[in-house]
């Protein structure tokens, strides 16, 4: 019996496609079968040779990646603040550990009684936090304000971490920060010093910021910056330029980098960095995308420092007579959003600083 060419050829390609859809399958089993497990996952019971051959990409060679935020304290008022920080962290429910860079010498419990009990009542008081003491780093150049700010250097040295976002303590945490830590791969992300650079200047020119980096702990690094920071005398800022500047990854500033002095300038186009002016500076949408604010209203003192009802007015928002209240934001919100920090650091300090007080120690 002969079959219709017709026939003939129906059942060819009925073939065909079986093997076809047989092979895929097979190849979507193995394939699936191989790499199906996350980069962020440990996977030695379901390598292959494969797997077993492959160098993880962290310049800290762990298999198992770690990531922490890191505060340093040099005397008892950051110490509050990192405590304030760490807490909204935790309010926040981030997902990794927490490192408190503190002076070494406060474990010395008869040179330094006082800071030796503030440690031991963070300790008690906040055991999932990593405590590690070191040496003090300063410069004598500038203001006394930001002398010992060299000391969050000492976050290189965190070689037990895959990556950390050290950031500095006179800011105030206002979201969860976790997705940084997944940014790609660089030895050092920061954002730029936007408030210090003009959108028209070059990326090669631009400033680094460096009151939040992101960044892979190092031994060499470690040392290499520390030993530029020491012979230097230089500045955080201007170490981390020196440095890092044609190699740093560069973080938004958006969100990221803001300063409480934002709210108290009428011209936005540097934090706003739009190229077609059309974007309107509205504050409280700025606040509530916002993960970190920067307190930084020279003249006025760092909130925890005393400051008088005339420095306050006279540094505060304006608020132009002719605002209105809107649907996206109140009347004012340039002044309603800086008081708010201010409120929400006083606010802070009293529920979770008082274990610090004189009285408790």
């Amino acid at each position: 019996m002969f079959l219709s060419s017709r026939k003939v050829v129906f059942t060819g390609v009925s073939a065909v496609i079986v093997f076809v859809v047989s092979l895929a399958a097979t190849y979507h089993v193995a394939v699936k079968h191989k790499f199906s497990t996350s980069f962020f996952t440990n996977t030695t019971k379901q390598t292959t040779a494969f797997i077993e051959d492959w160098t993880p990409g962290w310049t800290t060679e762990q298999l198992e990646p770690r990531f922490a935020y890191v505060q340093y304290a040099t005397d008892m008022d950051y110490l509050c603040n990192t405590i304030i920080n760490f807490s909204r962290l935790s309010g926040f429910g981030v997902h990794n550990d927490m490192v408190l860079i503190y002076p070494e010498n406060w474990d010395d419990k008869k040179n330094a009684p006082r800071e030796y009990a503030a440690v031991q009542a963070v300790r008690v008081n906040y055991p999932h936090l990593v405590m590690r003491p070191f040496e003090i780093l300063s410069t004598t150049h500038g203001d006394a304000t930001w002398h010992n700010s060299l000391t969050k250097f000492h976050a290189f040295a965190l070689t037990e971490y895959t990556r950390v976002l050290a950031f500095d303590s006179d800011s105030l945490v206002l979201n969860n920060m976790d997705h940084y830590f997944l940014a790609p791969l660089a030895a050092i992300a920061v954002p730029r010093a936007y408030w210090l650079n003009e959108n028209e200047t070059s990326i090669n020119d631009q400033i680094l910021g460096s009151h939040v980096m992101l960044l892979e702990p190092n031994e060499n690094r470690y040392k290499r910056v520390i030993q530029e920071a020491v012979s230097s005398g230089a500045f955080d800022m201007e170490v981390i330029n020196h440095l890092f500047k044609g190699s740093a990854m560069i973080l938004p500033h958006r969100r990221l980098a803001l300063l409480t002095g934002e709210f108290r300038s009428t011209d936005h186009r540097k934090y706003l960095d739009d190229e077609t002016d059309d974007e309107e500076w509205n504050a409280m949408a700025e606040v509530s995308r916002a993960y970190l604010v920067h307190f930084s209203d020279w003249p006025l003192p760092k909130p925890w420092k005393p400051r008088t009802q005339e420095q306050w007015k006279s540094v505060q928002p304006v608020c132009p007579p002719d605002d209105v209240e809107r649907e996206d934001r109140p009347r004012c919100a340039d002044q309603v959003m800086w008081s708010g920090f201010y409120e929400s650091y006083d606010r802070d300090k009293g529920k979770k600083c008082g274990i610090l007080a004189n009285e408790n120690l």
